[in-house]
């Protein structure tokens, strides 16, 4: 009996320490962004955050585009090439490949550095989209 209780005991603190991969996600994510955010300016884009939303299981990238990367008009244009240049990297990113077997979503949210509440690209990828 004391083997049983012992077994229940033990089982009961083991999963009250496990964390789902959705806490998992979160948890990555403010520390991520605790430790590397704002980056430094890197080809006139700066990281400027990292959350995850339980709700709809989506990783969401926050950056800043600096100089002449911050120009509505020039993104527009170039918006279909930005955006496949950011599907392959996601296709190809195994730094995040637990997330995306389980089926996670991730948004990118490129903003003006000179009128940050301004969004010059955004676009959220669903499996369909980096499935290989």
């Amino acid at each position: 009996m004391k083997k049983v209780i012992l077994f229940l005991l033990a089982a009961v603190c083991l999963s009250a320490c496990h964390e789902s991969l959705e806490q998992r996600a979160a948890r990555e994510a403010k520390e991520y962004t605790k430790k590397n955010c704002p980056s430094a300016i890197k080809h006139n884009i700066r990281t400027d955050s990292l959350t995850f939303d339980e709700n709809t299981r989506t990783m969401i990238y926050y950056y800043s585009m600096f100089n002449q990367l911050d120009d509505s008009a020039r993104i527009a244009r170039d918006k279909d090439k930005l955006l496949s240049v950011l599907s392959e990297a996601l296709k190809t990113d195994i730094s995040i490949k637990t997330y995306k077997e389980a089926g996670f979503n991730f948004r990118y949210e490129y903003h003006s550095a000179t009128r940050p509440n301004l969004i010059l690209l955004e676009k959220t990828f669903t499996p369909e989209d980096y499935a290989q």
